[in-house]
């Protein structure tokens, strides 16, 4: 049987008209509760017509829609879902739902695919949106989601890519040129913290504290809190761009109450600059993890650093550990045993 649903946000009420068509509910949502009324008395129509309303979300909301419903629903998870779904706003967020086919999806991939993002990167964008769809499939009865016909893109796990001491030093300089005066201090933080893209992009500056020299991370990937260190350095550089009022420590051009997501375009020049190939902003976690080995760091501290669960994660950079002891041990048995 046919009724009206009300539902209460934020942003007011709307209506919400249910029905059954062909052993499937079907529903539609209303601003105004006149509007869901007429509607509900419409739906003695003839079958032709029954078949086009059982479409109507389909056909009536764009990705934009779905991806602001969506977040609406899915508050306070990891921070670089957004940053993933904004992009997908921006670049197909004025389709309606019924024109996002598996071409549409692989076309938009491609683009991602030509600015150096890797392999996982490009499977977790996909997978946002996908979650997006399979929210609209639950919520609205909706049977389709073109994401699931868009194959995975292989990862390569093992990949770990870190810069030697001439590289660093040509990223560094090239950011200190760069047209978004923040880079250097973003590539400075990941490089000295081991933090990710999205745990960064997200800082605000309540985050931070100059006290404890500590950058409070609330949520991260693996679902826990985590504590950054910072150098005295990064302090200082910090503090030169602190702002009264200022939300976000990488507040996008455009306003400070919102992050700085969409910086590629400054990160490739930047990395064009600096004549580096096959290097992604992950790489700079690898390049942090690098550094502390080669100068002494356990595998344990490592891991802490990084905010690995699991030491097996770390069990990656145990050469360069390796290596590291055995020049210690060289230096203080050589001469000893008489080498």
């Amino acid at each position: 049987m046919a009724s009206i649903q009300v539902l209460t946000r934020k942003t007011g009420k709307s209506y919400r008209v249910q029905f059954m068509r062909n052993g499937n509910r079907v529903s539609k949502v209303f601003t105004r509760k006149k509007d869901a009324e007429q509607f509900l008395a419409q739906i003695t129509v003839s079958d032709e017509l029954a078949d086009a309303l059982t479409n109507v979300t389909l056909t009536s909301t764009t990705i934009q829609q779905a991806i602001h419903e969506y977040l609406e629903q899915h508050k306070g998870r990891d921070k670089s879902v957004p940053q993933r779904l904004g992009w997908w706003a921006e670049h197909i967020g004025d389709k309606t739902l019924n024109k996002v086919n598996r071409q549409r999806i692989k076309n938009a991939i491609s683009i991602l695919e030509a600015e150096g993002k890797a392999p996982a990167t490009l499977n977790r964008y996909k997978a946002a949106l996908s979650a997006v769809f399979a929210y609209m499939c639950d919520r609205y009865d909706l049977k389709v989601n073109p994401c699931l016909e868009v194959k995975q893109k292989r990862e390569d796990n093992a990949r770990t890519r870190f810069l030697s001491t001439d590289e660093l030093a040509r990223l560094m300089k090239a950011t200190k040129s760069s047209k978004w005066e923040r880079l250097h201090m973003l590539v400075h933080m990941a490089l000295t913290t081991g933090a990710r893209r999205g745990e960064l992009i997200g800082l605000k500056w309540s985050d931070i504290n100059f006290n404890t020299r500590t950058a409070h991370l609330a949520v991260t990937k693996n679902g826990s809190q985590r504590a950054l260190s910072l150098t005295a350095d990064l302090l200082t550089e910090l503090s030169k761009f602190r702002e009264i009022g200022a939300s976000f420590v990488f507040p996008h051009p455009s306003g400070l109450n919102r992050p700085f997501t969409e910086f590629d375009y400054h990160w490739q020049a930047a990395k064009k600059a600096a004549l580096l190939s096959d290097f992604h902003f992950h790489d700079l976690r690898h390049s942090c993890a690098s550094l502390l080995a080669m100068n002494g760091a356990s595998i344990l501290e490592i891991a802490e650093v990084l905010g690995h669960k699991s030491i097996t994660m770390t069990q990656r950079y145990s050469h360069l550990c390796n290596a590291h002891k055995a020049k210690l041990t060289d230096r203080v048995f050589g001469n000893l045993m008489g080498g």
